[in-house]
């Protein structure tokens, strides 16, 4: 027997999708696109003549202009099912968020509704007894520091660890060689706040970034372990920096439901859970999001 039912399901009216991060280290700039249907065989695409608006603390600081020098592209799953991607492109505004502030960004367009994203930019949190040990391991260099989480926040936090080395030498025949490293270098860490697997070597986790929450340690001191297996001592080096950041309460309800929706929202042999995607934006969808970057200069 075959049951045959027949859904009416009600047409989609395409609204706009804000997309941005805003950082400290950098201007403001987002993708605006338009959505599309579950079920429609069109695919989004980039809004290229929408009038895209700044506010800092509810003060108006311009308009954010589309830079056609730089393409970006949105990877998705085409209506044939196939990944595909489209070209887009970023408003921008030379204005580089600061700490403390709240940010408003407004999108107009003649052929949808107004939308409004806002996001708190976060403040510095002291970080303090910074160690750097050179010697117990002369295959490793160790870098710890501590921080003090806020009990009335969940909170995100991110680390890179960038270093910039270089060693000359000459060998027994008068022959020179040069060693060199300039970039984001992979760390090492069995810190049970960061995603980890099976231990590898001895440690849970490896990788040249890291995004963690305070769900172990939320309201108390945090100790962060680092270590860096390189064939460069730490003499070498000229510069090597930390950089710790701290994101918003906006990014933290995102990343939270991103997390959810992959790890339930897929469907299987009993079907998938409908786990939204949390959207800070008025009208629309997409989040626009913010992260307070604070950079430990170990060298110079």
């Amino acid at each position: 027997m075959e049951t045959v039912v027949d859904l009416e399901i009600p047409d989609h009216e395409p609204v706009l999708v804000l997309n941005g991060l805003l950082k400290t280290d950098t201007i403001s700039r987002v993708v605006v696109s338009q959505s599309v249907g579950a079920f429609s065989n069109l695919d989004p695409s980039f809004v290229h003549d929408a009038t895209v608006s700044l506010f800092q603390d509810n003060e108006f600081i311009g308009y954010m202009q589309i830079d056609s020098s730089e393409q970006i592209y949105f990877n998705y799953i085409n209506s044939d099912g196939f990944f595909d991607s489209i070209p887009t492109y970023y408003y921008k505004n030379n204005h580089i968020p600061e700490k403390g502030s709240t940010y408003r960004i407004t999108v107009d367009h003649t052929d949808f509704p107004s939308i409004s994203a806002e996001t708190y930019v976060p403040n510095d949190i002291i970080l303090y007894d910074l160690d750097i040990d050179t010697t117990s391991n002369e295959d490793l260099i160790s870098f710890s520091f501590s921080f003090d989480d806020n009990p009335l926040l969940q909170n995100y936090y991110g680390l890179e660890l960038y270093a910039n080395c270089s060693k000359t030498w000459d060998d027994e025949y008068g022959y020179q060689y040069e060693e060199y490293f300039s970039g984001y270098a992979e760390f090492l860490s069995n810190d049970p706040s960061f995603p980890g697997g099976i231990p590898f070597e001895g440690y849970t986790f490896s990788g040249d970034n890291v995004v963690f929450t305070d769900a172990l340690f939320n309201g108390q001191q945090k100790i962060i372990n680092l270590d860096v297996e390189t064939y460069l001592e730490f003499k070498d080096c000229d510069t090597v920096i930390i950089t710790f950041s701290n994101f918003s309460d906006d990014t933290y309800s995102y990343f939270n439901s991103l997390g959810d929706h992959r790890d339930k929202g897929e469907l299987g042999l009993f079907g998938g859970e409908v786990i939204p995607v949390y959207s800070n934006v008025e009208n629309g969808l997409g989040v626009l999001i913010s992260t307070r970057e604070q950079k430990l200069f170990l060298k110079p």
